[in-house]
Parts: C-alpha cells; sequence; structure tokens
C-alpha cells in the first residue's frame, strides 16, 4: 500500500473520527472492541511486538537492527520499513480500529511505527495531524521524540527554519522532555538530544553559516560516540552532512575547523590524489576520503551526560 492518496484518505478518516470524539465523548461499543482485536491479530507478529515495545516506551527512535551492532549479520540485514511497508495496509487499518476502540495507547504507537515510512512517501502531514489530534483527545498519551522532531524536520524542509530551531532547542533545553513520555535510560536522552543538535546544523547548513554548521554537526557525532552502544546510522548521517559542509567552506573556515584542539579529525588521503583542499571543493561526498573518527580522549570513560550547546 504505497498510494499516497489512499493512504492520506485513510489518515483523514482517522482524524475525523478523533475529532468527532473530541465533540462528542461516546462509549465504546463491543463491536469496535472486538474489530480493534481482529485487525492486531491479524498483524504479523514482528509488528505486533514492535507495536508493544512502542508501547512501553523502549525506545525514542524505531531502531534498524544493524543501528547499534558493530558486526552485522544475515538476520539484520532486513530494514525495519520494508516490514512496516509490507504490512502498511493492516497497520493503518488497525491505526483506525485502534482509535474506534478508544485505544489511544495503541494508535500513538503505530503512529510513531509508522512515522519514518510515511514521511519517505511524504504523507507525514497528515500523519502528524492525526497525533496532534490524540493528543488533544488523551494529553497523557505518551508521544515519541521521534514524532516531535519529525515535526521539526518538516518545518525545516518548508523553510519555517525559526519553528524548527524552537522545537528542537526546547527538546534540548528540556533534557528530551516531551509530555509524558518515559526514557528508559539516560543515554536515550543523549540520543535524543544528539539528533536534535544534528538538525540544528542542517539548519545553519542552509543558512550558509558553514563553520558553525560544522561545529554543531561535530557535536552530534560526538554524542553518538558517547551512547553506550555508538549509533552507526546517526554517525553515517552526519559524516554525509559533514562533507557537504566541507564542499562549500571557505578554506579559511575549514583549516579553522581542522586546527580546533575541541575537534580530533584525522584524514587519511589515498594515493595519486593532489592537494586535500582541492578534493573537498571538488567532490559532493568523501568518495576516496576516508575519516577515522577519534572521540577526545576519556570520552568512553565518563558517564553520559546531557550535551550542551550553545
Amino acid at each position: 500500500m504505497n498510494n499516497q492518496k489512499a493512504i492520506a484518505t485513510l489518515l483523514q478518516e482517522c482524524k475525523q473520527v478523533l475529532d468527532q470524539l473530541l465533540l462528542e465523548a461516546s462509549d465504546v461499543s463491543q463491536e469496535d472492541k472486538g474489530e480493534d482485536q481482529q485487525y492486531r491479530a491479524s498483524l504479523p507478529s514482528e509488528l505486533r511486538t514492535l507495536i508493544q515495545e512502542a508501547k512501553e516506551m523502549k525506545w525514542p527512535f524505531v531502531p534498524e537492527k544493524w543501528q547499534y551492532k558493530q558486526a552485522v549479520g544475515p538476520e539484520d540485514k532486513t530494514n525495519l520499513q520494508d516490514v512496516i511497508g509490507a504490512g502498511l495496509q493492516q497497520l493503518l487499518a488497525s491505526l483506525k480500529a485502534s482509535i474506534l476502540a478508544g485505544d489511544c495507547a495503541t494508535a500513538a504507537a503505530i503512529v510513531f511505527l509508522s512515522d519514518r515510512f510515511l514521511y519517505g512517501l511524504d504523507v507525514s502531514g497528515g500523519l502528524l495531524r492525526v497525533a496532534q489530534a490524540l493528543h488533544r483527545l488523551r494529553p497523557a498519551t505518551p508521544m515519541a521524540p521521534q514524532l516531535v522532531i519529525r515535526q521539526a524536520r518538516i518545518c525545516v524542509n518548508s523553510g519555517k527554519l525559526l519553528k524548527a530551531e524552537y522545537i528542537l532547542s526546547s527538546l534540548i533545553s528540556n533534557n528530551g522532555a516531551t509530555g509524558t513520555w518515559l526514557y528508559r535510560n539516560e543515554s536515550d536522552k543523549v540520543l535524543v538530544q544528539s539528533v536534535c543538535i544534528q538538525i540544528r546544523g542542517q539548519i545553519l547548513q542552509k543558512l550558509g553559516m558553514w563553520y558553525e554548521a560544522a561545529e554543531l554537526i561535530w557535536t552530534s557525532i560526538i554524542g553518538y560516540l558517547t551512547l553506550p552502544q555508538p549509533d552507526r546510522k546517526g554517525i553515517s548521517t552526519s559524516l554525509g552532512i559533514l562533507a557537504d559542509i566541507f564542499v562549500s567552506m571557505s578554506k579559511k573556515d575549514y583549516e579553522k575547523f581542522k586546527n580546533n584542539p575541541q575537534i580530533n579529525l584525522v584524514i587519511i588521503k589515498c594515493q595519486n590524489h593532489g592537494a586535500e583542499w582541492h578534493h573537498y571543493k571538488t567532490a559532493s561526498v568523501f568518495g576516496d576520503w576516508c575519516i577515522n573518527l577519534i572521540p577526545s580522549p576519556g570520552v568512553r570513560e565518563h558517564s553520559v551526560s546531557p550535551l550542551k550547546v550553545t
């Protein structure tokens, strides 16, 4: 079910049900409860497990199997988005059934699981409107940090940079707090803050503030590295952003960044290449360059603490 129009229609129906429930509370019928259970039972076991884990707030972002592993086996190579994409029609039908049955916690969990896949299909707006309607109907329903950050990403994409900055700064300064969401451990808060810092770096990149953007992206990399299990996906994304920033950065700013004593960046040149600055200016990605990330001394020896960015 990758039809944007069909998905948008179903999400609109979900929001209309929530709006109606907000206007006039009604008792949930046994029929609605029964249908909700049937839809849930029809889901693949992996999706049912993920819904339960999302309800239990086990992670602030839906994780990929390979994301926190140093050695990736064959069983880890299936992207979770492929699983969600294959079961999307059942998942969204279960979303509507959960809403009709008054199970807002399950509905919020399904919204959380669907978020990244629907963002790729460019229908995040409808999903976020469902999330907002759920919150209005049941303010105590936990909303995942991923959903709050998704709103910021959409603001960035649509040019609403000040609104995005407000959302991200609030998350950073409030230690990742998003209403009634409960973090399992402190490192999850650092992960959320690292993602926020990464997006703030992208905002500065859009504004042409290359050096300041590079500093924030580097800070996000250090944040990902301080996690008990370094976030390979986050590090990879930040490295890609940093590569694009280096392409646009002036030589003066690049030298300033490279020689910053707080940044430990070792660049390994491949053979038969010319000046390092020339290749950064003519490549849109690292390409033939290899980057060794070396955390500052003691990074792994200290307990995880919230990142602070001025």
